[in-house]
């Protein structure tokens, strides 16, 4: 009786782009803050979640998958660009995580 071995291929694994991400989010939420403070200086929060929403189409073309928007950004906005980098950075990262797992051939 034949027995099935399973392998893991020796591929390398794509690399998540951590340092276009933060890049893009950088230029992004800058010019969403710079609005936002002239428009409303004394709004909180600094970055609305729905206008930060938009910034994940500029992401997109990094991914071989749609980013849902409702798992990148935070309900209810961000107080800093930091803040908002960090965060998002992290979710898109985590979507990476289970987005792109090493094939196992059989």
């Amino acid at each position: 009786m034949a027995t099935a071995t399973v392998t893991a291929t020796a591929m390398a694994a794509p690399v998540f782009p951590a340092a276009e991400v933060k890049r893009r989010l950088q230029t992004e939420l800058q010019k969403i803050a710079a609005q936002g403070s002239v428009i409303r200086p004394d709004w909180v929060p600094l970055l609305d979640s729905k206008r930060v929403v938009g910034t994940v189409l500029s992401l997109e073309n990094l991914f071989p998958f749609k980013l849902p928007p409702d798992r990148v950004v935070q309900k209810g906005g961000y107080n800093s660009v930091a803040d908002a980098i960090n965060d998002m950075l992290s979710r898109v990262k985590n979507i990476w995580n289970e987005r792109i797992k090493p094939k196992v051939r059989t």
